[in-house]
């Protein structure tokens, strides 16, 4: 496994923690670091991701409720919008990680740590604002 799905594994972790637990990002961060140890590469693209996630947070789940369709954003589960945060930070502000990338390893997060169901939906939307972009 490569030090960016570890990474991207490590922060789905830790935006749901930070969630549930009512901890900020960078708290919950920390503890997934402690309990995962991570290589020194996969620690700075964690990195990279903790603080382009906070810069751009809420411009993300902005995109991404505006491209749901037949759903409220309530209806979104943490995990699930913890993967498409991560997968649309990637599209949008990490262009040396292709767009086909980002989204295979957000499908195989979901399948990961949701459902089938979850990986569906979860391609559906990235796949939904990535058309968007192109027009």
């Amino acid at each position: 496994m490569g030090r960016r799905r570890k990474a991207r594994e490590l922060m789905v972790q830790a935006v749901y923690a930070a969630k549930v637990g009512g901890k900020s990002l960078d708290e919950a961060v920390a503890e997934q670091v402690e309990r995962r140890t991570p290589t020194e590469d996969t620690f700075a693209y964690v990195e990279r991701l903790r603080v382009e996630l906070q810069q751009h947070g809420e411009e993300l789940d902005r995109r991404i409720d505006a491209s749901l369709t037949g759903w409220s954003p309530e209806r979104v589960g943490v995990v699930e919008r913890a993967i498409l945060r991560l997968a649309l930070l990637e599209i949008l502000y990490l262009p040396e990680t292709p767009s086909k990338v980002s989204i295979s390893e957000a499908v195989d997060l979901a399948k990961t740590y949701s459902s089938d169901d979850a990986s569906r939906f979860v391609n559906g939307v990235l796949d939904r604002i990535l058309k968007e972009e192109a027009v």
